[in-house]
């Protein structure tokens, strides 16, 4: 611990970690960026076993990143490596899928380190990350989700919609858009602002319901809404933001969406949510959480998901009083 700087795993577009990392400069400690993307074209890997040890370097455009000096690492959202265009359909994703091996390999030597701190485990963001098993850990809580189906039938949609009274919605449970370094090309196009990540399915999409035979799709019963909350945990802070989505139209099903922005104050959570939700957070792992909530009109806490790795900044930017920021910098300066 001391003056080490700590590795942010990113991507370029990560405009949080840039804040971050001038907050924690602020506070006495460096940022070292390390973008997997980059790998192998504008940055390289130099890892070396001799003696019965592992060095590993990675060289970027700022300069040498040596993990031995690493003591705290802040794994926020990086895309894979990308290979050069120049290698042949063959080529580019063996290309790939080597780099990504030597970087797990260094990775899961950086994590076998004890006096390393994660902001969180990598694997352990990765398979929390599942719906389906959020729910399930979630119930094993107390936690109350609303009644769900995944499936690629379009009977079971129908009958699911019956089931509901029609009042049913679609829920991506991926993310709707796609970004740069998840697909080979990228245009503009690829991203669709305003699109929601949770609508109604209405009756004309029930007559296109056959369509879900091409990809695995999420239903959910539609659940009124009072208001809803995003509780953003840093290890043991707990940062509750009321989000008053049903005062606007455009945010009513999904206050995510990107032309608009909700009304938002400091929220309340009832103690037994809280501890349900330290306690999941604890179950896979993780030192960072955002949950998301609905409050239905009768006061009931319905659990939708939690992000293992998802934005917070906006939520200070929001609701300044809610101090997120200087939540996280402290932690990670004392663990670092």
């Amino acid at each position: 611990m001391g003056n080490a700087p700590i590795l942010i795993v990113t991507s370029r577009w990560d405009t949080t970690a840039y804040a971050a990392a001038e907050i924690l400069r602020r506070n006495g400690r460096e940022s070292a960026f390390f973008y997997p993307e980059d790998i192998p074209q504008r940055g390289r890997i130099d890892s070396a076993f001799r003696q019965g040890k592992w060095s590993n370097i990675l060289h970027t455009e700022d300069g040498p990143i040596d993990l031995d000096d690493i003591k705290a690492v802040w794994w926020r959202k990086p895309f894979v490596s990308r290979p050069s265009d120049s290698l042949s359909r063959i080529e580019f994703p063996y290309a790939r899928r080597e780099t990504e091996y030597a970087l797990r390999g260094v990775w899961d030597l950086l994590l076998s380190d004890p006096e390393v701190y994660w902001m969180s485990n990598p694997h352990h963001i990765r398979q929390s990350g599942n719906k389906m098993l959020q729910m399930a850990r979630g119930a094993a809580h107390g936690l109350t989700s609303p009644k769900t189906i995944v499936t690629n039938d379009p009977n079971d949609v129908r009958e699911f919609y019956d089931e509901c009274s029609g009042r049913m919605v679609f829920k991506s449970m991926t993310g709707p858009f796609l970004l740069p370094g998840e697909v080979e090309e990228f245009t503009p196009e690829t991203f669709i602002p305003g699109m929601p990540l949770v609508r109604p399915f209405t009756a004309d999409d029930m007559e296109k319901v056959d369509s879900v035979r091409e990809s695995a799709c999420m239903f959910q019963e539609l659940v009124e809404k009072k208001y809803e909350l995003r509780v953003t945990i840093f290890e043991d802070q707990v940062f509750t933001c009321r989000i008053d989505s049903q005062k606007n139209d455009l945010t009513r099903y999904d206050w995510r969406r990107q032309d608009s922005s909700p009304q938002a104050t400091v929220g309340e959570l009832p103690d037994p949510v809280a501890k349900a939700c330290l306690a999941m957070l604890d179950e896979f792992g993780l030192r960072f959480g955002a949950f998301d909530f609905i409050v239905t009109p009768e006061d009931e806490h319905i659990f939708l998901e939690v992000n293992p790795n998802g934005q917070w900044l906006f939520v200070q930017e929001w609701v300044p009083q809610l101090r997120l920021m200087q939540g996280f910098v402290d932690i990670m300066k004392r663990n670092s």
